[in-house]
């Protein structure tokens, strides 16, 4: 982007901009001064142009590569029940009934939203589907296996007596 080209940014961060400016204005700052810390203290919080929301309090996404074929073998190993099929790992558990089936859903969106890895699920009464994938790295990581194992630990609490 072009410097003093602002059209990629979104109405919410010029209205910042406008109102951090004004506001250096007041204390006596050039204005060109002003409209520059402006948008360095906007570009600061949100990180530049087209994204919404200050930034802060987001963990940052750390991007993880795509393991091999032969990587992924061997991570199949630490979690048996998973399969690989395409681009993604899988698993179906059997639950005693679909209120179960809805108690391991709640708790698997717990964890995925926690650690920002999110599962395809499919529920079919006292069955769940889950579907691992990185889609950002077109393919299976080191996050899909974290992930799976935990999905495990929680599925091994409903089989305890």
């Amino acid at each position: 982007m072009a410097q003093g080209d602002k059209s990629s940014y979104t109405g919410k961060q010029k209205r910042q901009a406008e109102h951090l400016e004004a506001g250096y204005e007041k204390k006596g700052v050039g204005t060109e001064t002003a409209v520059a810390r402006a948008w360095a203290t906007v570009n600061k919080f949100s990180g530049g142009g087209k994204k919404s929301g200050s930034g802060r309090q987001k963990k940052p996404l750390i991007n993880m590569p795509a393991l091999t074929a032969k990587q992924v073998r061997l991570h199949l190993k630490a979690v048996p029940n998973w399969s690989k099929r395409a681009q993604s790992i899988l698993r179906t558990y059997k639950f005693k009934g679909f209120l179960e089936s809805i108690a391991f859903v709640t708790r698997i969106a717990q964890k995925a939203q926690k650690c920002n890895h999110h599962p395809d699920i499919d529920i079919r009464f006292d069955k769940v589907a889950l579907r691992l994938s990185t889609h950002d790295e077109g393919g299976i990581t080191e996050k899909d296996f974290s992930l799976a194992r935990q999905c495990d630990e929680v599925f091994s609490k409903f089989l305890a007596p």
